[in-house]
């Protein structure tokens, strides 16, 4: 036993010790330096645990019983529950956790919420550590199917997914940007027939969970609040090249603006999900609080739900409760209200169609008994970002040597300041010559620190597209639908006015080049780290270069949307309707980003916290 404890703390040590190497000396190699360095941050703020492990030694039983169950009505196996429930939250992230704070706040209601990651930890609080939770046991570690046309830098690897696995969700892991996106989002979304999502009802929600301390933003009353759980404000730190960034935009005509107000177009100093120096995820803003005074919340991490149960009922099927596995154990949650499934656009399309509901002829090709046939796990999209590290830094660039970065954990540690404090803070939204809307962003050009927002001597243009026609799909592994990584599909660029949008994108950033400031600060277009692949091939800087530059360096901003689509009866690829019910269902709802019909032109963190607010109060409308 004391072997196994062993091995598994070394075998944790190596894993971290190879990720903050990335972050302490820019390399994959530890040099002693970064290893004292490296051992600082573990004392201060702990370890990230392994992968979960939800079966233990009882795998074999637990999957083969489950798939046994595949081929046969679910009301064939009605074995007894072993808890009930009022609600059961599947899914403990960006919108789980404001779900269930907000059902919970009425005592007579017992509320579970269900998270297959573990508890947040506090190392993932450190606003500069962020890129180094990609890929560590927080994230699902998922990879999109490859396709020549897009993502090539990544080769058969496929596009990087980026999905929370913890506590808080995706809220624990993401860039903390707070964007509410274009008020004509939302009635877009009211537009196609989702009454009651227009700019006009969904901008109190906003409002409702928003508690923002930056004086200079909080002062419009209209758009904005000081109340909300969720601290909204700058980062306490930002380098030189925050300044030269703002300054250059100006001086290309762009205007300074408030993106979460009435104007999106132009560019700021970014706000965020923190709070002077530390990250606030949805867990800690919404949960954390109020964890130990609510007696009738009950968290369970590390549990993986693998099937929602369903009886006949007199409006089509009703939900009964759910399975999940946790410790090697499989549990039956009874509920007596609602099951919510807030598991996010990829997780809550795959456990829809693993429980009988998504399109009829692929379940039927899996054996996986048909509930309902829906359009589950189509109309995937998202932000299609292409992140080019050109800008080279002269005099302004932030390396800095070990005693300064011991100076600096030590700083943050005992003040929450320095370069731990901040990520990147410098995005504009542009208008495209073929945009949609008039007075519309299409383009995010985000600025960031290359491989590091605390080091670096190359800045990151990333430019995104906000508009995206091309849709995908997600849909369950044939080998294995229940346990098996899901397939997704994204199609990105499939729509040629995708690519078109991104050009002109690309096309009015470089111009920074051109300006005074730049010229000032003695920043330089490097082309090299670009051209290690056929695009080198191109005699001059056209706009053929420029495409072939999009396939390689594209890849998703990990703002998944859409796979279980909000809309009217008559759409036949909607899957829940305006109150977010799931058709041809009760008692079962989807609360998180996959709803979103249409997305929206920022960050999606702040529109699903919206939106999860907002299904609370429908919810309790409906159970009061």
């Amino acid at each position: 036993m004391q072997k196994r404890k062993k091995r598994r703390k070394d075998a944790m040590s190596s894993n971290i010790t190879d990720e903050l190497c990335k972050v302490c000396d820019g390399r994959i190699e530890c040099a002693p330096t970064a290893i004292l360095l490296i051992t600082l941050v573990h004392t201060l703020y702990g370890y990230i645990g392994p992968k979960p492990d939800y079966f233990g030694k009882n795998r074999a039983n637990l999957t083969r019983k489950e798939k046994a169950q595949e081929k046969y009505p679910q009301s064939r196996y009605q074995e007894p529950y072993n808890v009930e429930y009022d609600f059961v939250v599947v899914g403990g992230g960006t919108a789980g956790c404001v779900v269930a704070s907000r059902l919970s706040e009425n005592k007579k209601w017992k509320v579970l919420l269900l998270e297959a990651g573990p508890e947040e930890p506090k190392m993932a609080l450190i606003p500069g550590l962020t890129s180094e939770f990609r890929g560590s046991s927080l994230d699902w570690n998922y990879s999109m199917r490859p396709k020549k046309g897009f993502c090539r830098k990544r080769g058969s690897k496929g596009c990087e997914i980026v999905q929370g696995r913890v506590l808080g969700g995706t809220s624990t892991i993401n860039d903390m940007a707070y964007m509410r996106g274009s008020p004509a989002d939302y009635d877009e979304w009211a537009v196609i027939g989702n009454h009651g999502w227009d700019f006009s009802h969904v901008l109190p929600y906003f409002r409702y969970s928003e508690g923002n301390y930056d004086k200079d933003i909080s002062k419009n009353k209209l758009f904005h609040s000081t109340q909300g759980p969720l601290d909204v404000g700058r980062y306490p730190y930002a380098d030189y090249n925050v300044d030269v960034l703002l300054s250059a935009l100006n001086e290309l005509g762009y205007n300074y603006t408030d993106i979460n107000g009435r104007d999106q177009l132009g560019f700021m100093r970014i706000q965020t999900m923190s709070y002077f120096g530390e990250r606030v995820s949805t867990y800690t803003a919404f949960i954390e609080a109020i964890r130990s005074q609510r007696t009738n919340l009950d968290i369970v991490t590390e549990a993986l739900v693998s099937k929602i149960n369903f009886v006949e009922g007199d409006n089509g099927v009703k939900a009964t409760g759910v399975d999940y596995i946790v410790n090697g154990t499989k549990v039956k949650v009874r509920i007596t209200k609602e099951v919510i499934l807030s598991a996010g656009a990829i997780n809550s399309p795959k456990l829809l169609m693993a429980s009988g509901i998504g399109p009829k002829e692929y379940l039927d090709f899996l054996s996986i008994n048909v509930i309902n046939d829906l359009a589950v796990g189509s109309n995937f999209h998202d932000h299609l970002s292409v992140c080019l590290p050109v800008i080279k830094l002269g005099k302004t660039a932030t390396m800095k040597k070990f005693p300064d970065k011991l100076s600096d954990i030590s700083m943050y540690y005992k003040k929450s300041i320095g370069p731990l404090s901040a990520n990147f803070q410098v995005v504009a939204f542009l208008e495209t010559n073929v945009s949609d809307i008039l007075n519309t962003a299409d383009i995010e050009v985000r600025f960031r620190g290359h491989n590091s927002n605390m080091y670096y001597s190359h800045i990151d243009m990333c430019v995104s597209l906000l508009t995206p026609k091309s849709r995908g799909q997600v849909i369950l592994n044939s080998s294995d639908p229940v346990y098996g990584n899901p397939l997704i599909y994204p199609n990105f660029l499939k729509n040629p006015t995708d690519e078109r949008k991104l050009l002109y994108g690309i096309q009015e950033v470089v111009k920074l080049f051109d300006t005074e400031v730049f010229r000032r600060a003695d920043l330089e277009f490097d082309p090299r780290p670009i051209l290690n692949n056929e695009c080198q091939d191109y005699e001059k800087v056209s706009d053929e270069f420029w495409l072939c530059i999009i396939r390689h360096f594209s890849s998703p901003l990990h703002n998944y949307v859409g796979t279980c689509k909000m809309g009217t009866a008559a759409d036949q690829t909607a899957v829940v309707d305006q109150k977010l019910k799931v058709y041809g269902t009760s008692n079962l709802r989807v609360v998180d980003a996959s709803v979103i019909p249409k997305i929206i032109r920022g960050s999606t963190a702040a529109p699903v916290i919206m939106i999860a607010e907002k299904a609370s109060d429908l919810i309790k409308t409906d159970w009061y």
